[in-house]
C-alpha cells in the first residue's frame, strides 16, 4: 500500500493587517481545539513538530502613511519570513508533504505562492490557487474610500497590477511576474452583493476574463460548483494551494471570521465544496485565515472547523 503524505503544520500568529485584534490567537485556539490530536485520529499522518512563525503576532494602531498604505515595513518584513519559512519547509520536507498553513491573515497568500513557484523554477510546472474568499481584494493604497489595510489588498498583490506596493513586488515568480493571472487563479465564494467590492474591482476581474463564481452560486449547489472551479483550475496548473478566508461563511450562522460578510452561503455548503478541492492530487496546501477566536470564547466553532479540516486531510492519498 502507498504511503500517506505526511502533513506538516506552519502556524503564522499574525494581527499586522487586522482591522480588529484577535487573529493572532488562532493557531493556539486550533491547538486548543485538538487540531493534532484529531488529524491523527482521521489517519492523517502528521510531522512530529508543527513550525511557528510569530514575529507579526499582536495588533498595533496604525495611520495611513504617505503612499496611503498602514503598516507596510511590519507587514512587508513578516511576508518575507513567511515566504523563508516556507521555501526552508519545501527544501526539507520530504517531497510530497502536504503543507497547512494557520496563515492568520489572507495578506500573506502571495509569500505563498511566490515560495512555491521558486520551488519549481527550473522545472515546467505551474502553480494556481482556489481563492476561496467573500472579498476579491483588489484594493490599492491610494484609490478613494481604500482603507489602507494591505490585507484588503491582496490580490492586487498577487497579480501586480498597476497601483501594487512596490515592496511586495518581491512576491512574484522567477521573472518578476505577478504569482496569479487570469489563467492559475478561481475566485470561489466571491459575494457579489458586498459593497467592499467595488464595482471598479469587479470590472477589472470582468475586463481580464478571471474566473469568478460567486458566493450565492455557491450556496446554490456546492459540490457542482466546486467540482467545476477545480476541473478548470486542473486542467491548467500542476500544484494548487487552497486558501480559506473563514469570511466566505455568513456570520449569521458562522460568526467566526475576523469582519463579517452577509455571503448567504453557509458552513456546511462551504466546507462540502473544500472537501472537494483537499480531495485533488494536485492539492499541494490548505491556507486557513480571518479566523478571530474572540468570537468563539467555548471554541465551538473552532471545533467544528478542526472537525472539517481533519475530514479533508483524510483524504490524502
Amino acid at each position: 500500500m502507498a504511503t500517506r503524505k505526511a502533513v506538516n503544520i506552519i502556524n503564522v500568529s499574525s494581527d499586522v493587517g487586522s482591522v480588529y485584534a484577535g487573529k493572532s490567537k488562532a493557531p493556539a485556539a486550533f491547538e486548543a481545539a485538538g487540531l493534532r490530536e484529531k488529524l491523527h485520529a482521521s489517519g492523517v499522518r502528521l510531522l512530529q513538530q508543527s513550525k511557528s512563525l510569530k514575529s507579526s503576532a499582536g495588533w498595533t494602531s496604525s495611520t495611513r502613511e504617505p503612499n496611503g498604505a498602514r503598516n507596510e515595513a511590519r507587514t512587508v518584513g513578516s511576508c518575507h519570513q513567511v515566504a523563508e519559512m516556507l521555501a526552508n519547509e519545501l527544501q526539507s520536507c520530504e517531497p510530497s508533504t502536504f503543507q497547512l498553513i494557520l496563515s492568520g491573515e489572507c495578506l500573506y497568500c502571495p509569500a505563498i505562492l511566490s515560495a512555491y513557484w521558486k520551488h519549481v523554477e527550473g522545472t515546467s510546472q505551474r502553480v494556481g490557487i482556489l481563492y476561496v474568499d467573500a472579498d476579491c481584494d483588489l484594493y490599492t493604497p491610494t484609490e478613494p474610500n481604500a482603507s489602507g489595510n494591505i490585507a484588503g489588498m491582496t490580490l492586487t498583490h498577487m497579480t501586480l497590477r498597476d497601483g501594487a506596493l512596490d515592496s511586495m513586488k518581491a512576491f512574484s515568480r522567477p521573472d518578476g511576474s505577478g504569482v496569479v493571472d487570469n489563467e492559475n487563479i478561481v475566485l470561489f465564494g466571491l459575494n457579489s452583493t458586498s459593497e467592499a467590492n467595488k464595482r471598479e474591482h469587479m470590472g477589472y476581474l470582468f475586463d481580464n476574463n478571471f474566473r469568478v463564481i460567486t458566493s450565492q452560486a455557491i450556496q446554490r449547489a456546492p459540490e457542482e460548483r466546486a467540482k467545476e472551479a477545480l476541473q478548470w483550475l486542473e486542467s491548467r496548473v500542476d500544484q494548487i494551494v487552497v486558501h480559506l478566508d473563514v469570511d466566505v461563511i455568513d456570520p449569521g450562522e458562522f460568526p467566526l471570521c475576523n469582519v463579517p460578510n452577509w455571503t448567504g452561503l453557509s458552513f456546511k455548503n462551504t466546507m462540502s465544496a473544500v472537501k472537494i478541492f483537499l480531495k485533488s492530487e494536485k492539492c499541494v496546501a490548505f491556507s486557513i485565515a480571518e479566523v478571530n477566536p474572540d468570537h468563539d470564547p467555548g471554541l465551538e466553532m473552532t471545533g467544528k472547523l478542526v472537525d472539517e479540516i481533519a475530514a479533508g486531510l483524510s483524504q490524502l492519498s
